[in-house]
Order: structure tokens, then C-alpha cells, then sequence
């Protein structure tokens, strides 16, 4: 297990049109100070499990959602494939209702790994290893029928989880040879390249980008288990920090991945196998 970085790789808070502040900066989930109130943000609360994608019967994770954290969007496995699901609440001290499968994007084949854009109207998810994007009008519209995404999504190797930052600039996890699934960046329309930094002889999965694209969560079984990692950068272009391993309470049981943070810094939602489940759960932290 890596040990925690004491550096100052923070993830900060987000204005209203998602673009970060300057000036003092609360930790990241994995910072040791994560208790300490700064910013008045406290410590992570103990992960509970999100009713409506979490189940005995199958696993549920690649959760993500919009940035009010009131719309969340999951794979369900079921039967050895994967379809989407999507729930909603109110408010985010109410409960999500039922989740229904959105069937729009479902098939005969898998739907895994989506990644919303900043103002939460395109969703790009993965369809047996190519990437789809699909738009909606509002939060809560009808989305359109999906295409896929050209030139970053539709190369020769098996991609999933595309998160797309500023400038139309994203990250992918995309199958490499023997090192199994790597990260690759680049702008939209091409296909990128290796991101050496945060790439192993493991597998890198679960891609998260912050809306400036300096702060990149993502899950890699580099350890032995999959644990969720992060790591900074000062623009883009520029190498990423040295990825560390985020930790307590993100880093209990056997399989930890799909992070999603939102941009207030009070909302991390997570898929893992824990607490004796058998499959895995989405779970949410808050503070």
C-alpha cells in the first residue's frame, strides 16, 4: 500500500460555474488532515450504502452524477452483462427514488462506465468496448439517442470510463497489451496518449476528472486489491503529481473504485465489496 502524500495535491472547492477557487483549499479524501475542519468541511462521514444500487442479487457500480449530486446514473451486471440505471432525489438529505434502466442506451451487449460533463448534459459511457455520448436538454430531459464518440472512443483497443474536463480535454482507460487497461489523455477527435505518470503493469480503471482537469481520481489494483488513487497537476499538459492511495474510509475492503467527488467537496460517491457482500455496492460519504 502506498503511504498518503503530504503534499499540497488538494482537490478544491468549485464555484457555480465549476471553475476552482483560489486561496486555501480543503484536503482531498486521502489527506490526513481530513479531520481537522479546514474550510469547515470536517471529516467524511462512515459510507453507507446507496438503496436502489445496491443489491444481494447483483453488483452495481460505475456510478457517477450531475453536480448537485441529485442524479445518479449506474451500471447494473445482470447475467454477465451490463445495463445503465438511473435514480433521482430531491434534495440531498432525501432519498433516491426507484431506479429505472435507461433504456435509450441498453442492449443485448454492456453498458458500463458513464462519466457526465461539468454542466451535466452529455453522458458518455462505454458499449462493449467502444465510447458513446449522448446529450439531454435539462437535468431530468430525455436523452438522445447515443453515437459514438469519434477518434477518442472508437480505437482498436477496449475503452471505458471517458471523462471529458475543459476544452473538451479527457482522460480514458483503454486496454494496452500486457499492462492490461492504462490511462490515455488528449483533446476530443483524437485518440491521446499514454499518461505515463499515473499508469502501471496493473490496471488503471474508474477515470474521474475535476472540471479544470488538474485533479484525476482513479482505481488501480497496483497494490493487489483495488484501491482508488489520486493525483494533481498545475495545468494541463503538465505531469501529474506522483499518484497516491486515498484513504480512511475509502480504503476498507477488497475492491474500492469509481470515484465520484462533487464540486462542493462534501458529496464522494464510490462502488466497492465490503462488509461482507459478495458483489459489489454503490456506496456515498458525506461531510
Amino acid at each position: 500500500m502506498l503511504a498518503l502524500c503530504a503534499c499540497n495535491a488538494h482537490l478544491g472547492p468549485f464555484t457555480s460555474d465549476n471553475t476552482q477557487v483560489d486561496g486555501n483549499q480543503p484536503p482531498p479524501p486521502d489527506s490526513p488532515q481530513q479531520g481537522s475542519g479546514d474550510a469547515g468541511l470536517g471529516a467524511w462521514g462512515t459510507p453507507a450504502l446507496v438503496p436502489g444500487a445496491s443489491s444481494t442479487a447483483n453488483a452495481e457500480d460505475d456510478e457517477t452524477m450531475d453536480s448537485n449530486a441529485l442524479d445518479m446514473i449506474f451500471a447494473v451486471a445482470v447475467s454477465g452483462n451490463k445495463d445503465l440505471y438511473e435514480m433521482t432525489r430531491p434534495s440531498r438529505t432525501a432519498p433516491f427514488g426507484a431506479p429505472a434502466a435507461l433504456t435509450v442506451f441498453n442492449t443485448t451487449g454492456t453498458e458500463e462506465s458513464p462519466r457526465l460533463s461539468a454542466d451535466d448534459l452529455t453522458l458518455y459511457f462505454g458499449r462493449d468496448g467502444n465510447i458513446y455520448s449522448s446529450t439531454r436538454a435539462t437535468v431530468g430531459g430525455a436523452w438522445s439517442a447515443p453515437a459514438v464518440v469519434t477518434g477518442s472512443g472508437d480505437t482498436a483497443s477496449y475503452e471505458k470510463w471517458l471523462a471529458v474536463c475543459t476544452g473538451n480535454h479527457f482522460m480514458v482507460s483503454r486496454a494496452n497489451g500486457n499492462n492490461g487497461q492504462d490511462l490515455y489523455e488528449g483533446d476530443q477527435g483524437t485518440a491521446g496518449s499514454l499518461v505515463a505518470e499515473l499508469s502501471s503493469a496493473k490496471n488503471e480503471i474508474s477515470t474521474f476528472l475535476s472540471p479544470d482537469c488538474l485533479t484525476v481520481y482513479f482505481a488501480s489494483n497496483r497494490s493487489g486489491q483495488t484501491m482508488i488513487y489520486t493525483a494533481t497537476r498545475t495545468a494541463i499538459g503538465s505531469p501529474f503529481s506522483t499518484p497516491t492511495q486515498v484513504g480512511a474510509p475509502f480504503d476498507a475492503g477488497t475492491d474500492n473504485e469509481d470515484a465520484w467527488i462533487s464540486p462542493d467537496q462534501r458529496v464522494f460517491t464510490f462502488a466497492s465489496v465490503r462488509n461482507g457482500a459478495a458483489n459489489k455496492d454503490v456506496y456515498i460519504s458525506t461531510r
